[in-house]
C-alpha cells in the first residue's frame, strides 16, 4: 500500500448534467419529521445526567445478575 502509484486517466464523464441538477426545482418542507424529533427527545433523554447515571445502573445490575456468580468463582480461581 505504501508503494502504490496512482497515475490521473484525466475527467471521467459520470454522465451528471451539472446544468440540469442545478436548475431543476427542489421541494423544501417545513413541516415536523417524526423520526427526527423521536430520535432527538431519545438523545436529549439519554444526554440527561440522571437518566445517563441510571442506564448505568441499569447495565451493571443486568452484567452483574448474568455474569457475577462467574467473576466471583475466576477470582476464586485466580486467588487460589
Amino acid at each position: 500500500m505504501h508503494n502504490m502509484i496512482i497515475e490521473d486517466d484525466g475527467a471521467i464523464n459520470l454522465g451528471f448534467d451539472h446544468e440540469r441538477e442545478v436548475n431543476s426545482f427542489i421541494s423544501v418542507s417545513y413541516s415536523e419529521i417524526p423520526e427526527l424529533h423521536d430520535f432527538l427527545q431519545t438523545h436529549n433523554r439519554i444526554r440527561d445526567r440522571a437518566t445517563s447515571s441510571q442506564l448505568q445502573e441499569n447495565l451493571v445490575e443486568h452484567l452483574w445478575e448474568q455474569y457475577g456468580s462467574r467473576i466471583i468463582s475466576f477470582e476464586l480461581l485466580m486467588s487460589s
